[in-house]
């Protein structure tokens, strides 16, 4: 009897955590999806699309290269900007997000991106809001500059 007992409690267990190591690779991926769907059609000029992963409330703001704060960018700005720019086909973009965390219905994750001669680096901040998640907050910086070599 006490070994059945220990044989149900130890599946019981298994399942419980294999099914909560699924759920939490669930989360990573839907943030993972999320941010891309914001910085793809960002670099594509196709606002609608990317605003489906924005909250109402985004703050979107960063460093430029001097060290200066960026004007914020909330969701009507980015939109102007868009408007304005050369899009960047999928195929040019080179967007990696890794570092995610989620916690409840909060999550964080990081964004490497950028256009072919100027990368940086976004944090993003999401949340969880009837049932998907949606970009709150966006910081960014660029990486530095390489220098070039003076040919003589």
């Amino acid at each position: 009897m006490l070994k059945k007992l220990l044989l149900i409690v130890t599946v019981v267990l298994g399942t419980s955590v294999a099914n909560a190591q699924n759920n939490v690779a669930e989360e990573e991926k839907a943030v993972s999806e999320a941010v891309l769907n914001y910085i793809e059609n960002f670099f594509e000029n196709k606002f609608d699309e990317m605003n489906a992963s924005l909250h109402p409330r985004l703050a979107k703001r960063g460093l430029n290269p001097d060290g200066t704060m960026y004007e914020d960018l909330p969701p009507a700005k980015l939109k102007e900007m868009m408007s304005k720019k050369k899009p960047l086909a999928l195929e040019h973009q080179k967007n990696l997000v890794d570092q995610i965390s989620v916690f409840g219905k909060m999550a964080s994750a990081s964004l490497t991106t950028g256009y072919p001669n100027m990368k940086w680096k976004e944090y993003v901040h999401l949340v969880k809001d009837n049932g998907q998640w949606k970009i709150i907050n966006i910081f960014w910086e660029y990486y530095p500059m390489k220098k070039r070599s003076k040919k003589k």
